[in-house]
């Protein structure tokens, strides 16, 4: 199905938001029913790697989980396999994305998606590379910058967070550069600042008053799951100390602690959408109006 939507604009601040309003309100179906039907098999692993280390931790006890070195090794693979499965949707919330404003309609789905992604997966680990090393460059300045702003009165906590949206922001523009083969990934970060800095208030203004908005949805859609949770635990066999020691209790945490993941990894990819706007709108004020005319001669040969 065509979607009537224009990716390709400049656009202002409110625009941004505006637009993305506009673009989740004609694909939020399509969204889920593609991104959430790849997400079976990844939920599952999470689930059984949680439950296996609820089952290795006695959830009751006093004593340090560091005592006991094979805990700490699941708690290892936890935290692995969520940021494999985090940057995994992330990379096909991104793909959709792309697929989406080149098709210019939803006539793809998850196949669809995971091909393109799986095509391009040598990318995302070489920008990942590129973009730990920018990362770690970059974390000191950016630690004391975040520390100096949020001693400021009223306005220090929204202005912390509006720099940590425009580095998303930035990182994600870069990745985009490359993805779509304007920049190398060595230089990618570098020019894609140099871009993203003439309107640097808009892009990260926008990026956060829609993080901040996702973010009080999240708490929001986590609190009911927490408290249905709650109460079937407690009409069932209670709040004793046998509670984590049973086969139901342990399944409530991990199915908990998975559909929290889930959330969480939503939120993420929405935050894709909002964040190709930026791009597109970014993009559109560096290349100008023929941008996808020069991104059709890219790699191949010169016209004439």
């Amino acid at each position: 199905m065509e979607i009537d939507f224009e990716f390709r604009k400049e656009r202002k601040m409110g625009e941004i938001v505006q637009d993305f309003i506009n673009l989740l309100r004609l694909v939020l179906r399509h969204f889920f029913q593609t991104i959430l039907s790849l997400s079976v098999v990844p939920l599952c692993v999470m689930l059984a790697l949680i439950y296996y280390g609820t089952t290795k931790i006695n959830l009751t006890r006093s004593e340090s989980l560091t005592e006991t070195p094979e805990i700490i090794v699941v708690a290892l693979l936890v935290a692995v396999a969520l940021l494999m499965v985090s940057l995994v949707f992330f990379g096909l919330a991104i793909e959709y994305f792309i697929l989406l404003k080149n098709s210019k309609g939803t006539a793809f789905g998850s196949v669809d998606v995971w091909r393109s992604f799986r095509s391009h997966f040598g990318k995302y680990l070489r920008f990942l590379v590129v973009a730990i090393v920018a990362f770690c460059i970059l974390f000191v300045p950016l630690v004391i910058a975040m520390f100096i702003l949020m001693f400021i009165p009223l306005i220090g906590s929204f202005a912390a967070g509006i720099l940590g949206s425009f580095v998303g922001v930035w990182f994600f523009s870069a990745f985009m550069f490359y993805r779509e083969g304007y920049m190398e990934a060595g230089n990618a970060i570098q020019q894609s600042f140099s871009i993203l800095k003439k309107k640097i208030i808009d892009y990260s203004i926008s990026s956060y008053v829609v993080s901040f908005v996702f973010q009080v949805l999240l708490m929001m859609l986590s609190l009911m799951p927490t408290l249905i949770l709650g109460v079937i635990a407690y009409n069932t066999i209670g709040f004793e100390d046998t509670f984590f020691d049973s086969f139901f209790g342990r399944f409530l945490v991990a199915a908990g602690a998975t559909l929290l993941i889930l959330l969480y990894i939503v939120y993420y990819m929405f935050s894709v959408l909002v964040s190709g706007i930026i791009y597109e709108t970014a993009k559109e004020v560096a290349y100008g109006e023929d941008v996808y005319d020069k991104i059709k001669h890219i790699g191949g040969e010169s016209a004439s």
